[in-house]
């Protein structure tokens, strides 16, 4: 018994109609790696870059080895991290699966092709055949296209928090390796003035002018001091190779930085209203609002969709052996006794209140923490200026007396020593107040979701 030669015309046009509801789509990379650039333009230092292992990639290595010929900025450092730091590259396929993913959201089921050849009672066979496709999938596809864009979105957002956040690693990593620098340089001027003093005490003692026990202590501060400078070139080291890992570079490799900090601006910043442009403009929170719009809309489906997700429609025909075709629908309705779809709805709305719990927990901690970085800033910068205005000066000024003073020999060599001492560690915490100054305005401006600051004369900063 032979099978009769198919004639599938009156399925194609089924076939051909429900192709045409799912249109034909692959995730377009570049543009939603533009969308990202275009989101933080305005808040980093400059665009970001996805290097794929094409042959771009060597511009890039180019153009960063143009700017470390350089001594590195702090603009400039963030621009190298941008191109060079690989943890950083790692994060931009998460913005292409969530593409990926939204793609797939407009996407059909395939339907199912059913064939069954039977034995008919007389001469040839019988043939039927059947395309079944999910009749709900076809009502589900904008509420799920709606979901997969606000969580699109939402990565999308959160990926643009991340760098901002690594902006401000890269500055502060970048800020503490300049103080570890200077505070290394001052500190090891301590130490030559210390093993200054124990050379002249040295000869001192042997010429009878002071006693062992003064001599011992001039020796023992050397030593101290020796054992400091160690220790600040250690923490020097440590900072370099912080910075080193956030740029993707080797601490040991050929780049510089400045000598030291910058001073601070005479315009200070404007505090005012910093908290509610943070809770507008923080990319993270609007993250997590589309988060909780994906929530609602996925609510909103289970409420829709539950009794009927598993509904089918089908097409179904018969040939017979004389030829003939016999074709008719076929509709497959789930029949809701045990599982009527409560948990999953109970689920969803509970996942949307705990969702805005977190949201309005995570606006209030936004704008706690700009309030106490707002402080961490003003009183680093008092404490800067009073160090630097104030303070320094008036040690200044007494090495001056007393180097007048010695002079006329009314006063000894190890009291002029004792005063740069003493002008020396004043000015190592200047510094320390100075990094901590550069290091308060980077976490706030990460505070408030990165951008430049608008400044205005005579606010505290």
């Amino acid at each position: 018994m032979t099978c009769d030669t198919l004639g599938p015309r009156p399925l194609i046009p089924i076939v051909m109609s429900m192709l045409a509801l799912s249109a034909c789509a692959t995730p377009d990379l570049d543009a939603a790696f533009r969308d990202l650039g275009q989101l933080v333009d305005a808040r980093l230092p400059g665009p970001v870059t996805w290097r794929t292992g094409g042959p771009e990639d060597a511009a890039v290595d180019a153009r960063i080895q143009t700017i470390l010929k350089n001594p590195l900025t702090a603009e400039l450092a963030s621009k190298v991290a941008l191109l060079n730091n690989r943890e950083l590259q790692a994060r931009y396929a998460d913005l292409g699966i969530a593409q990926a993913d939204l793609v797939q959201a407009g996407l059909l089921q395939n339907p199912v092709l059913e064939v069954m050849l039977s034995p008919s009672s007389g001469s040839g066979t019988n043939i039927e055949l059947g395309l079944m496709q999910n009749f709900v999938d076809l009502l589900m596809r904008p509420a799920r296209q709606k979901i997969a864009k606000a969580e699109y979105e939402s990565v999308r957002l959160e990926l643009a928090a991340h760098l901002v956040s690594f902006m401000s690693e890269v500055q502060v990593a970048y800020y503490a390796y300049l103080g570890a620098q200077e505070s290394h340089a001052v500190t090891a001027e301590i130490e030559e003035t210390e093993r200054d003093a124990a050379d002249l005490s040295t000869a001192f003692y042997r010429a009878g002018n002071i006693s062992e026990r003064e001599h011992t202590e001039h020796l023992a501060a050397a030593a101290d001091a020796m054992a400091e400078r160690y220790q600040s070139e250690q923490d020097m080291r440590a900072r370099r190779g912080a910075l080193a890992g956030v740029l993707g570079l080797s601490p040991v490799g050929n780049w510089s930085a400045p000598s030291r900090l910058s001073p601070m601006p005479e315009q200070s910043i404007r505090l005012s209203g910093l908290e509610d442009r943070a809770v507008k403009e923080r990319f993270d929170l609007a993250a997590h609002r589309s988060e909780l719009h994906a929530s609602l809309e996925e609510l909103g489906f289970e409420k829709d969709f539950r009794l009927v997700e598993e509904m089918g429609l089908a097409i179904s025909g018969e040939r017979e052996p004389d030829g003939e075709w016999l074709i008719g629908p076929t509709l497959e309705i789930p029949l809701p006794i045990f599982d009527q779809g409560q948990a999953r709805v109970s689920a969803a709305t509970l996942a949307v209140r705990g969702m805005r719990d977190r949201l309005l927990a995570e606006e209030r901690q936004v704008r706690s923490d700009v309030i106490l970085e707002s402080e961490a800033l003003s009183l680093s910068r008092t404490r800067a200026t009073h160090l630097g205005a104030v303070v320094l000066p008036l040690r200044e000024d007494v090495v001056r007396l007393t180097l007048a003073e010695y002079n006329y020999m009314l006063e000894g060599p190890f009291h002029l020593l004792e005063a740069q001492q003493e002008t020396n560690e004043t000015y190592r915490q200047y510094v320390i107040a100075l990094t901590d100054y550069w290091i308060a305005r980077v976490k706030l401006r990460a505070a408030i979701g990165g951008g430049a600051f608008e400044a205005k004369l005579g606010d505290v900063s």
